[in-house]
């Protein structure tokens, strides 16, 4: 599976329902396929482990630990390669792709292929030597500074900020 194909798979997902639509997309190919899609997965997971996206998370869901980051970042991969890849190059794009009453965060969705590999083989998914950065990439602010994030995040600020 190329990064392509990985994408396709996500392609269309209702955001109520991505891991489930998911689970089925991934029960359909094989084990090394699967293996494959969650190689990619952990590859862009770790692309968005970014500063700037970390302060789009905050102002979107009013406040984001590390453990609420991850979600958030596996959320965004479930939303599709069109929002994934417009959100890194510019969160702020986040306030005009996104309504506000969507919420990002989805746990659940960072399982799916690897209790679907599990299930189908009986033994778990090979994740490789990949590991990501211990430390986000770019600059860190603080979040709590409203008129930086302001001046960073201005369609989020006014979107969802103070």
């Amino acid at each position: 599976m190329d990064k392509q194909a990985f994408w396709n798979l996500l392609e269309g997902l209702d955001p109520e329902a991505a891991g489930g639509e998911l689970a089925e997309r991934l029960d359909a190919l094989e084990p090394e396929a699967i293996a494959a899609y969650q190689r990619h997965f952990d590859e862009e997971h770790a692309r968005a482990y970014t500063w700037p996206l970390w302060g789009a998370a905050y102002l979107m869901e009013g406040g984001c630990s590390d453990d609420g980051f991850i979600d958030f970042r596996y959320g965004l991969i479930s939303r599709g390669q069109k929002v994934f890849e417009s959100a890194l190059a510019d969160p702020d794009s986040l306030a005009v792709l996104l309504d506000e009453d969507d919420f990002l965060s989805n746990e659940e969705f960072g399982y799916v292929a690897i209790e679907v590999y599990e299930n189908k083989t009986g033994s778990q998914i090979p994740r490789g030597d990949f590991e990501g950065s211990s430390d986000p990439s770019g600059e860190e602010w603080d979040f709590d500074d409203e008129d930086l994030c302001a001046a960073k995040l201005p369609k989020l600020w006014a979107k969802f900020g103070g």
